[in-house]
């Protein structure tokens, strides 16, 4: 059989090396470009794969009253994420989680949506949740592609002083608060921010700084190792100490019992809130986890309003203690002496008028000087006596006093009173709807369009009891520094001629407010007033103070709807008194800074 070989030509050798040559070659230098010359690149790459940055969150700072009893602290919950992005199948994963944390799955989508921020950044769509649901999610990880739990601080209130209108509640954010905030927190939808009381005013001082960690996780995105290079710590927020006396608070609204009104007690010389009951209040108890519709909708519609906090958002007739504002203006301006007697016969009728104004005291208190007006509180006298005095210079001399602006206190939405003057009555009434003569009949007994807060009359006792010297601004924070309101300069004639008078209100046989006298050796100077109201019954207050141990102490004692100052008011100032003198190591003294 004729055989024949089965040769190539050297040329076609010569080609197939070079191609193999030259595609070895561009093999390794692509390799050589990936790994060395681009390895930061893609280095960087795969970790974005590989390494997931997870916000990391420290305690906000605790709340706590001037002797230290913690008020308001943190405890551990966990909720849910999920990173849009990450969702293979909305709604069944949704499907999922609903029956794991037996929640309706129209909840879980009205929390999706309104917490949603994009498809990169984690929404959070479940709260508080339980170690075995937490388990539940961790063996269908599989199935739960993007969806993560961590823990989260809540705030748990002490029942010492479970007080929303002082301490405030924190509240979820959503898309459309987060606009408003400080940026440089780095507030995500669904995080916790103070909305109400201290927890709103101190946001930035409570509020901790976030960090960042580092994980390395799987192609399931499940958790495979921390990695601790360049994470950055979170640092818990700040103590806040307040200038509140728990036992002091708790013990003045046990004094209001079911009564509404409020209680404020203050050191003048510091400025520092003591005390400040505004009642009924309600339990912070319902900010913890999910907040039921049902409770907030009963809140809302409680016809004794336990939302509003009295102490700063009530306007109220101020009464009888605007016969101060008459005694001041006649004192300084020299328009009567002030031992010269006037009859009280139990009624006024004004010259040239058919209206007759009546004495709280039918039978009339006789022959009455300024001191026993005042001790009292003769509305005859202060009707005469008004008539002395153009509106001008007593709506004046009532804005020196601040009744026109706000105290300054730390707290979050302080309402202003009303003090009327010509202006308004021109505005309200008309040019030839009010007389001068007609309106200060009124005023000076804090009748009429006069409105104030409670705390704007604590201001104002404080600065009778400093004579207008050094009146400390009212505060909350007790590490804030002392400042002072503008002084008000009066005569010592004015000043020490309406301290006598305050302090026989209180300890003369016949002054209004004897029910508040104590059997110790403090000296309480005080005003009873009974505001006339015409939704219902009149209001009882009672504005004074005292001194111990070298300070002195403000109180406003406000019944709503409670009657006579000097029969309701006084009673509880008295003993919200003996209360601070038997403790008065404690209260006066103590204060952890």
């Amino acid at each position: 059989m004729l055989k024949i070989d089965n040769k190539a030509d050297i040329f076609h050798y010569r080609t197939l090396l070079i191609i193999l040559v030259i595609s070895i070659f561009s093999l390794l230098s692509r390799y050589f470009y990936l790994q060395i010359i681009e390895h930061e690149r893609y280095f960087s790459k795969s970790q974005v794969n590989s390494i997931k940055a997870q916000a990391t969150y420290a305690p906000r700072g605790l709340i706590l009253d001037r002797n230290g009893e913690v008020l308001v602290e943190n405890y551990p919950t966990y909720i849910l994420t999920v990173t849009p992005y990450q969702l293979d199948n909305k709604e069944e994963q949704f499907n999922i989680i609903s029956n794991i944390i037996n929640t309706p799955l129209e909840k879980i989508n009205q929390r999706y949506e309104k917490f949603y921020q994009g498809r990169f950044l984690p929404t959070v769509i479940a709260k508080n949740l339980t170690f075995s649901e937490i388990s539940q999610i961790e063996e269908r990880r599989l199935e739960l592609s993007g969806f993560q739990y961590k823990r989260f601080d809540e705030r748990l209130y002490s029942d010492i002083l479970n007080d929303a209108h002082i301490l405030g509640y924190l509240r979820e954010l959503d898309r459309e608060s987060l606009p408003t905030l400080d940026k440089s927190k780095f507030y995500r939808a669904g995080e916790l921010v103070g909305w109400q009381g201290l927890e709103k005013q101190y946001e930035n001082e409570l509020r901790y700084s976030k960090g960042v960690e580092y994980i390395e996780v799987d192609t399931y995105g499940r958790e495979i190792n921390r990695v601790n290079n360049n994470s950055i710590p979170a640092f818990p927020g700040n103590n806040l100490f307040i200038t509140i006396d728990a036992e002091l608070q708790k013990y003045s609204k046990s004094l209001l019992k079911d009564q509404k009104g409020v209680i404020l007690v203050s050191n003048v010389d510091t400025g520092e809130i003591l005390s400040m009951v505004s009642n009924p209040s309600y339990d912070l108890g319902i900010y913890r986890g999910e907040t039921r519709d049902n409770e907030w909708k009963e809140l809302l519609s409680d016809t004794s309003k336990p939302i509003i906090n009295r102490s700063i958002s009530g306007l109220y007739p101020p009464g009888s203690s605007f016969k101060l504002i008459t005694a001041f203006n006649l004192i300084e301006n020299g328009l009567l002496d002030p031992e010269d007697s006037l009859m009280c016969d139990g009624s006024y009728t004004p010259p040239g008028s058919s209206n007759t104004f009546n004495c709280w005291k039918e039978d009339g208190h006789g022959l009455v000087n300024l001191n026993k007006a005042i001790a009292q509180s003769c509305n005859v006298y202060f009707y005469e006596t008004v008539q002395l005095i153009n509106l001008k210079d007593w709506t004046e001399t009532a804005k020196v006093f601040g009744f026109d602006k706000e105290t300054q206190i730390d707290l979050p939405n302080e309402l202003v009173g009303q003090i009327p003057d010509k202006e308004f009555f021109i505005k309200t009434y008309g040019r030839w709807g009010w007389s001068e003569r007609g309106v200060l009949l009124n005023l000076t007994l804090g009748q009429g369009d006069i409105l104030v807060t409670p705390l704007q009359s604590l201001r104002y006792i404080n600065h009778i009891a400093s004579k207008g010297k050094k009146t400390a601004k009212l505060k909350l924070n007790l590490n804030k520094e002392i400042d002072f309101y503008d002084e008000i300069e009066l005569s010592n004639q004015a000043w020490n001629r309406i301290h006598n008078g305050l302090y026989d209100v209180v300890n003369s046989d016949n002054g209004s407010g004897w029910r508040a006298r104590q059997n110790s050796d403090i000296k309480l100077f005080g005003k009873t007033s009974t505001a006339e109201n015409p939704h219902g019954d009149p209001h009882a207050w009672f504005n004074g103070f005292f001194e111990l141990n070298n300070q002195k102490f403000s109180i406003v004692v406000l019944v709503e709807n409670g009657g006579g100052g000097g029969a309701v008011a006084s009673p509880i100032a008295g003993k919200i008194v003996s209360f601070i003198s038997k403790d008065s190591t404690e209260i006066v003294n103590n204060a952890v800074q």
